[in-house]
């Protein structure tokens, strides 16, 4: 197939078409990292196949290469994706349509298809993250379509000078509706509601913990909460914030039954709810609000003893809260937790929870089996054997964030021989130990502790602050926390992790930038200004408008909200018109240009005007001919402009001014007893 003659004559010119490629590469290139990989070579190919018919080396594709084009990207979609109502392939969908776009890309409507399809895919770019950076990069994308856009319209439009700087004038007129509608539209459910694609990788604390586990957690320092007070702070000793409840252990790794990666779904784990709430209406509470980075699964993090009011947020009967969907982006949700001693324990454990509480396997570690019998065989209390084990850790055990490998029997190994461990060993042998003795318990897992930002006043935990701590169940006094590592290094507890093990505290990072105080004040401050974009910006809910339109209306009702639109709108629109005003005068007139000017007006309101071209020489001896009364007068004036205008003599500008400041054709006439009808026709 060739190019038909009128096919060649609806092509893009070459400088239109390299800014829609451009367009495109600046939109798809922060998506490339979850994209599939054959879709961004399919992207490349079609581009290049592209510029290819444009230099006339190729052929515009016909139907069936069409057709087949679809039918792979189609088929290569349903095979990368497992699930189509999800974020991945939605953007996926957007990237491919840019794609088969660009093989038929012919005429300006074509670019302007395309274009437009850019501006959707620049918006799921915040679906993934909301930081400043990308932000900024949003702004940046923004500002490249429309350029594109700009220099689809012929007639030099597509120098990049030109294309930018009429982009940038655009979206800067476009900022102060921007910011009127943000504050004022109501505040709809978030795009990024859409379930996360199921292959997202997790981060932070997984669904089940064995020896090593959070070892490997503490040699990364990014983000994993921001928590703000509304009230009193709790001490470093009560800063556990608790996530997963661990109660199955398979002689190795602890899980829960009925959890997976991305969604909570077992019995076992029953979403309690909000009808289920015994919790006291007054009474010592923390009021808090917790910013959680994504970590793609469902389990949020808070204080025991929590509830939360924020939709989609929910209470599990292990004290822990889960969010609806997974957590792929940040999320802000509040939350009220009240100190265990202020709620009535449960009476007693029922049969099923107390066998999920007490189980282990058949065979395996003997050794901590046998010393948990010894000590029930003496006559010891649960608490009297939980004290007895945790002064066997303080006496002879070492925190270590490079604990030795452990066999087939971890607890045995641990307790017995090494000695040596991370949190994660501590609260293994713990429980286990606990329930060789005939004592209900459970691994608990989450953060403790974290850094307080005293600028904005919030708490800052990453995530080397996750931590595993144990809760053994007492009949009078319901759950109750033990934190086996407290009794081994106190210092990790009350003033966190790079204290408690300075000498090893990320030795492995390529640079120790956790030693450079001023590296350090620097890092922090930049979370300072991520926290507060999100509390500003991202996590302006409807609720937190409405607090701001009362501030600003005082009574949120139709007629203010129309006066609070209005205004800005009037203002605008009277400055344009004044702007359109001043700007259709044309170029400001030099200052004897001006004075001239107003000789000549005066002149036509007597009757006698200036001819369109005429030169002032000419005019003035027109006047003295039809006017001989005023020839002097005028002549003087003439001769006065010329030598301000044309020789630039400051002295003839003031005696311009002085002299058009007098002269009154019509008044000087009158004084010097001219009669009527020596005056022209048209002033008499």
């Amino acid at each position: 197939m060739s190019v038909h003659s009128g096919q060649l004559q609806t092509l893009l010119p070459r400088e239109s078409l390299l800014w829609v490629f451009a367009a495109q590469l600046v939109v798809l290139l922060p998506h490339f990292a979850h994209l599939p990989i054959w879709l961004v070579f399919a992207w490349c190919i079609a581009v290049y196949w592209r510029l290819e018919v444009f230099r006339g080396r190729r052929e515009i594709p016909g139907r069936v290469v069409k057709l087949v084009a679809v039918s792979l990207a189609v088929a290569g979609l349903a095979m990368t994706y497992r699930r189509w109502f999800a974020l991945e392939p939605m953007v996926a969908l957007l990237a491919v349509s840019f794609t088969l776009k660009n093989i038929e890309l012919l005429s300006r409507r074509d670019a302007m298809l395309s274009l437009m399809l850019a501006y959707f895919l620049a918006a799921t770019l915040f679906v993934f993250d909301q930081t400043i950076p990308y932000a900024l990069y949003g702004v940046f994308s923004l500002l490249v379509i429309t350029a594109a856009l700009v220099a689809q319209q012929g007639s030099g439009s597509a120098r990049a000078g030109r294309a930018l700087g009429l982009s940038a004038k655009l979206l800067a007129q476009a900022v102060p509706v921007m910011l009127v509608l943000f504050v004022v539209m109501p505040r709809l459910g978030p795009l990024w509601a859409v379930p996360q694609n199921t292959s997202a990788a997790s981060t932070g604390i997984s669904d089940s913990m064995s020896p090593g586990d959070f070892s490997r957690l503490s040699k990364s320092d990014k983000p994993a909460l921001r928590i703000s007070f509304d009230g009193p702070v709790p001490p470093p000793e009560q800063r556990y914030w608790r996530g997963l409840v661990y109660t199955h252990f398979d002689g190795r790794r602890w899980s829960e039954p009925g959890i997976t990666g991305n969604r909570w779904a077992g019995r076992r784990s029953r979403v309690r709810g909000e009808g289920e709430q015994s919790l006291p209406a007054v009474g010592p509470r923390y009021r808090y609000q917790v910013i959680q980075e994504a970590s793609h699964n469902p389990w949020l993090f808070a204080m025991a003893t929590p509830h939360s009011g924020t939709r989609g947020v929910r209470t599990t009967d292990e004290d822990t809260l889960i969010y609806r969907n997974p957590v792929g982006s940040r999320l802000a949700y509040d939350v009220r937790s009240w100190p265990r001693d202020s709620i009535p324990a449960q009476s007693q454990l029922s049969a099923a929870e107390l066998r999920r509480h007490l189980q282990l396997p058949d065979s395996g570690n003997p050794e901590a089996r046998a010393w948990a019998v010894a000590r029930r065989q003496e006559g010891m209390d649960a608490e009297a054997i939980s004290q007895a084990l945790l002064t066997m850790y303080n006496r002879s055990f070492t925190y270590t964030l490079q604990p030795p490998a452990l066999g087939a029997n971890t607890v045995d190994e641990f307790l017995f021989g090494t000695r040596q461990g991370f949190c994660e060993h501590f609260a293994n042998s713990y429980v286990f130990t606990m329930r060789a003795a005939g004592v209900p318990a459970r691994v608990v897992a989450g953060y403790q502790g974290g850094e307080w930002v005293e600028q904005q006043e919030y708490l800052l935990v990453r995530q080397y602050d996750a931590h595993a701590w144990a809760e053994i169940w007492l009949p009078e006094r319901g759950w109750v926390r033990v934190d086996p590592t407290a009794s081994v290094a106190p210092q990790r507890i009350r003033d966190g992790l790079q204290s408690a093990a300075a000498e090893e505290f990320m030795q492995d990072a390529f640079l120790p930038l956790h030693k450079i105080p001023f590296v350090t004040r620097l890092r922090l401050q930049w979370d300072m200004i991520n926290y507060r974009w999100y509390r500003t910006v991202v996590s302006f809910d409807a609720e937190r408008q409405e607090g701001l339109l009362r501030r600003l209306l005082g009574e949120i009702s139709p007629l203010r909200v129309a006066i609070f639109l209005g205004t800005p709108m009037a203002i605008a629109l009277v400055a344009l018109l004044i702007w359109l005003k001043l700007s259709s005068r044309g170029p400001a007139l030099a200052p004897a240009d001006r004075v001239y000017l107003r000789f000549c007006k005066r002149m036509a309101r007597a009757g006698l005007p200036r001819n369109p071209g005429e030169a002032p020489g000419d005019y003035a001896r027109r006047v003295e001919r039809e006017w001989p009364a005023l020839g002097l007068m005028v002549l003087r004036i003439t001769l006065a402009y010329e030598k301000a205008a044309f020789a630039d003599d400051t002295g003839a500008l003031k005696q311009l001014r002085r002299l058009v400041r007098v002269f009154w054709p019509l008044r000087l006439s009158a004084r010097s007893g001219i009669s009527t009808n020596s005056l022209p026709t048209s002033a008499r």
